[in-house]
């Protein structure tokens, strides 16, 4: 999990893919499946539509958005930088640093500045080295006046909203890097009567939508995105205070729309995510593999296709 949680977070910032070459769609010979090889698609169904009912389901804890009187939102980012620092430092630091946070916070959200410019040196002696307490300083301090400002408080519930309604509007196409998979053919290509894809994403022009599905245990599963939302927004502050020293988990919130339980791990899947409903251009054909139970007229379809385009098909799933 923790290595593709650091896939994401790279590809976020570099936009350099180092993915599989080679992805693959298993499916059966429906009602689309010769329109959408002429018209070269591949379609992104809800999220809702998906296998596991449970999928992109999220979850919000309001209290720490709307309890005035503990101003939880506030004291909820303090939290989490906090905790932020806590792989980078000793225990006894890390200890100490929340004890001190915790003595100077008022119970409206906000922080006693005096009181923490007379911390600054202890606490630049507790946090990581290459961490710079002015600016750490600075950002903790106005966190109440940025979670208030015009600008931030309406991302900030376009994000909420956007989250909790991603099963009707999010967008999936589900692709596999598994080559050649038993339980693939027979759950996605129709009992081995269908066919699987086999696409190049060498220079594919959507790499940008095309992410890693992350397999977790039921214990781990988080669907509780007010700290994922509270944690996006501030990432870019603690890289900032840190010099790059902590990289900020960008993943939080697109994680949500990537996790699935282990027990579909064998489908070592990848998603490319946009509108629910949209066509998004597929990458070049490489090959296509026909099942062992393929009709005789589907087989005579895809061997005329494969010879207009220029692209290799085999049948009997032999790859």
């Amino acid at each position: 999990m923790d290595k593709k949680i650091r896939w994401i977070n790279k590809f976020y910032k570099t936009k350099v893919y180092k993915g599989p070459k080679y992805l693959y769609k298993y499916r059966p010979f429906d009602g689309h499946a010769f329109e959408m090889l002429e018209n070269n698609y591949l379609y992104l169904c809800k999220a809702k539509n998906l296998d596991d009912p449970t999928e992109c389901t999220a979850t919000i804890d309001f209290n720490k958005f709307y309890d005035l009187e503990t101003n939880n939102l506030k004291r909820e980012c303090v939290r989490l930088i906090i905790e932020t620092l806590r792989p980078y430092t000793s225990e006894e630091n890390y200890q100490m640093i929340q004890s001190i946070m915790g003595s100077i916070m008022n119970r409206n959200g906000t922080i006693r500045p005096n009181f923490l410019l007379d911390c600054q040196s202890q606490l630049q002696t507790l946090l990581p080295e290459g961490y710079d307490v002015v600016p750490f300083i600075n950002w903790i301090v106005g966190i109440p006046e940025k979670l208030d400002s015009p600008e931030i408080k309406p991302q900030i519930y376009t994000l909420i909203k956007a989250m909790y309604n991603a099963r009707e509007e999010l967008g999936i196409c589900s692709l596999s890097a598994n080559k050649n998979d038993e339980t693939m053919w027979k759950e996605y290509a129709a009992n081995g009567t269908g066919y699987c894809i086999e696409y190049d994403m060498t220079d594919y022009g959507h790499l940008n939508l095309l992410f890693p599905v992350i397999y977790v245990s039921e214990d781990e599963r988080e669907t509780d995105i007010t700290t994922r939302i509270l944690l996006s927004f501030i990432g870019n502050m603690i890289e900032g205070f840190s010099h790059g020293t902590i990289e900020a988990d960008v993943s939080q919130c697109i994680t949500l729309f990537l996790t699935k339980y282990d027990r579909w791990k064998y489908q070592n899947e990848w998603r490319l995510l946009g509108d629910a409903g949209s066509k998004l251009t597929a990458p070049k054909i490489n090959a296509i593999y026909l099942g062992p139970e393929a009709s005789k007229e589907n087989i005579f379809k895809i061997e005329k296709f494969a010879k207009e385009k220029n692209f290799s098909f085999y049948k009997g799933r032999h790859i």
